[in-house]
């Protein structure tokens, strides 16, 4: 995705307050993406890209980047659910395809998905989303790639706290013009560290104010896309559901340490 255009009904919470006051979700545009990172090169490889032939030109490339994702089984890639469910520009039934490249706009391998499913109780509530979706991928075709790991219940309520850094990687933009008037894209995948600013029972909240902490945020292009907490890149203990609407303040991500998330996850995969 080139420029945050594409409107859907997505969670995007505008303002988060403070530790367990978080503003009411409104239709955002639905994709999201690292700022101030770096790129990582062939680190991260689980960490792909989910796209779609946006432009319909029948060639699927950069350009088509739609939202960010994890390998969780051989087989099986974790996003979000507002990244997959229908929308005026991505109707049921669109074909969707993964990239593990890290750049993918050179020569990036394309894995067209065999299916995916999304969470059944994402948008019944507005403050439970269920925002979590699995893309099926063909056998074999992710061969050589590490699978992540998913987290033990409740693992957060230790791990999240003042002082904790966690780990954003996807693709998408990399700079964010005055006013939210212009976004940057590369196609590359990169990283970049945000810190710990709340934990709700199914979100967790990172401050992404750039300027104040001197680290780096997620933006348009990496909805879906990981967190790891600083020092364990093998484990994903979140995935990326909103922000503010200019990528200036906050990121918000659903939880996987949930009975929520558990619930939906433990259909495809064994949980520790």
């Amino acid at each position: 995705m080139r420029a945050p255009t594409r409107m859907v009904v997505a969670l995007v919470s505008v303002l988060v307050l403070g530790c367990g006051d978080v503003t009411e979700p409104v239709a955002v545009d639905h994709t999201l993406a690292i700022l101030n990172g770096t790129p990582t090169g062939t680190a991260y490889g689980a960490v792909g890209a989910l796209l779609l032939d946006y432009n319909r030109d029948g060639v699927i490339d950069a350009d088509d980047q739609w939202c960010s994702g994890t390998l969780i089984a051989p087989t099986l890639f974790l996003t979000a659910a507002h990244c997959v469910v229908p929308a005026s520009d991505q109707p049921l039934g669109s074909q969707f395809y993964v990239s593990f490249s890290p750049n993918l706009s050179a020569n990036a391998t394309m894995i067209a998905a065999e299916r995916y499913e999304w969470d059944p109780q994402f948008g019944n509530s507005q403050a439970n989303r269920h925002d979590l979706a699995i893309v099926t991928l063909p056998a074999g075709a992710a061969t050589g790639i590490t699978p992540a790991s998913l987290p033990e219940a409740g693992a957060l309520e230790s791990l999240a706290q003042r002082g904790t850094r966690f780990v954003n990687v996807g693709y998408g933009a990399t700079t964010v013009g005055k006013g939210g008037s212009s976004f940057t894209y590369d196609g590359l995948r990169r990283i970049s560290l945000s810190t710990f600013m709340s934990l709700q029972p199914t979100w967790l909240s990172l401050l992404i104010n750039t300027s104040a902490t001197k680290l780096g945020g997620d933006c348009y292009g990496d909805s879906g896309g990981p967190k790891f907490v600083e020092g364990d890149a093998t484990t994903i203990f979140a995935t990326v559901s909103t922000g503010d609407a200019v990528c200036r303040a906050t990121s918000v991500s659903w939880r996987l340490d949930t009975p929520e998330a558990r619930g939906f996850l433990g259909q495809f995969v064994p949980l520790p």
